[in-house]
């Protein structure tokens, strides 16, 4: 886990302090001096974080907390969930699945991950379990999927599960493929959870193609409620709506990459990537249009001309 906040701060330096100090200030020499020994802390904070050593000790509103590098030489970590107390099963976007021992940093890979496509945005995803999960229990995955259609190569978000026996994946299976499949390697989502009544709900993005949002006929940029086998809730929204597909619990989203499932007070949380500036924060209701394309607070990321009606 790399730290950049050091590089991020130096940025807006750049930006908004240097310039104006070296051009503009009298006092130029003096704070160019403070901006150096600034940049060389920073610069020392950044190292150690990378080091494998603590990197953040901190108290806040009395309460003390620090934090730790446990594993390091990663691809991307996508996903990860608990196990049990002390071991924490992750993915790597571009395929990999391991088991890292937080007691000791020790890492065993595990096999029988799928075939994904890992590319641009693409690979293996989210990985998530029930919260009264069990050793042998089934396994939740998000990732990537290939597929064919007349000779071109289409990708689509797509559930599955699998159980785990030693160090392998055993029982795979895909419980369900979005559609429509897309050429384009961007907004899969996608986040994995679940509510206390044996229901999940997993995010998809737009998949780069915006008015796909509004449509109710696309899984696109929408969160979707399954059962626990794949099957289709009989209280979904849009489950007897001509049209729409029932899996839909909400649509209007962009690509939605945070979900959270408040268990005592039955609410369901989610985060989505906003074009630049229009992040957004979700209390997200049955049945409910989230906006975009049509509503956003966020801008084109190729200038700043805003995005929406």
């Amino acid at each position: 886990m790399k730290n950049f906040m050091g590089l991020d701060v130096l940025y807006k330096l750049k930006k908004t302090t240097f310039y104006k100090l070296f051009f503009q200030n009298k006092k130029t020499f003096f704070c160019f001096k403070k901006i150096i020994v600034f940049q060389f802390l920073i610069l020392t904070f950044t190292i150690k974080s990378l080091s494998g050593e603590t990197f953040l000790l901190k108290n806040n509103e009395g309460i003390s907390f620090q934090v730790d590098e446990i594993a390091n030489d990663l691809g991307i970590p996508w996903g990860m969930v608990f196990i049990s107390p002390s071991k924490l099963l992750f993915t790597e976007r571009k395929g990999k699945i391991g088991i890292l021992d937080t007691a000791n940093g020790k890492i065993i890979r595990i096999q029988g991950e799928p075939q994904v496509f890992a590319f641009g945005q693409g690979g293996l995803l989210d990985v998530a379990v029930s919260y009264k999960y069990k050793a042998g229990d089934w396994i939740y995955f998000t990732y990537s999927k290939k597929q064919s259609y007349s000779g071109s190569n289409k990708f689509s978000t797509t559930l599955a599960r699998a159980k785990l026996n030693g160090n392998h994946l055993v029982n795979f299976n895909d419980l369900f493929i979005s559609k429509p499949a897309r050429d384009s390697s961007i907004h899969f989502g996608s986040r994995i959870t679940f509510d206390a009544n044996g229901k999940l709900f997993f995010t998809i993005g737009d998949r780069g193609t915006r008015q796909d949002a509004q449509n109710l006929s696309s899984h696109s940029g929408s969160i979707l409620r399954l059962n626990l086998d794949g099957s289709i809730p009989h209280d979904n929204p849009f489950i007897n709506q001509k049209g729409a597909l029932p899996e839909i619990w909400s649509f209007g989203h962009r690509n939605p990459q945070g979900i959270f499932y408040d268990r005592k007070l039955n609410r369901l949380w989610s985060i989505e990537h906003g074009p630049r500036g229009g992040d957004e924060i979700n209390l997200i209701l049955a049945g409910r249009n989230y906006g975009w394309p049509v509503i956003s607070y966020g801008k084109e990321y190729w200038g700043p001309v805003q995005v929406g009606e």
